[in-house]
């Protein structure tokens, strides 16, 4: 099923998750920065961005807890609406979903 696919601007994870490891660091995308740019390609329109990372928002994060349903998944004011459809169509499959999510393999700091 996932033959074809192919890694996004060469991008390998199971290379980056070890290069992470060994450096003991953070992934930081460098296709997708942390910076308003990634976000809006016509000027910010929702105000101020701060980014964060899970840690930063609780103790022991989880993208889901007990699961995950295709109502799980919400629309924010990015116009992310083709990412949130394909995500609640991968959760309506909990084995597609654990195929494309990489939660169990953090890179705790």
């Amino acid at each position: 099923m996932f033959s074809s696919v192919k890694p996004f601007e060469g991008q390998q994870f199971a290379a980056l998750r070890k290069q992470c490891q060994q450096n003991r660091t953070l992934f930081e995308d460098p296709v997708f920065p942390a910076v308003d740019q990634s976000l809006f390609s016509q000027g910010n329109r929702i105000g101020r961005v701060t980014w964060k990372r899970p840690k930063d928002l609780c103790e022991d994060p989880h993208l889901f807890v007990n699961g995950i349903s295709a109502h799980d998944l919400h629309q924010g004011q990015l116009g992310n609406c083709w990412f949130v459809a394909a995500c609640s169509s991968l959760a309506s499959r909990e084995a597609l979903w654990q195929k494309w999510s990489i939660e169990s393999t953090s890179v705790s700091s």
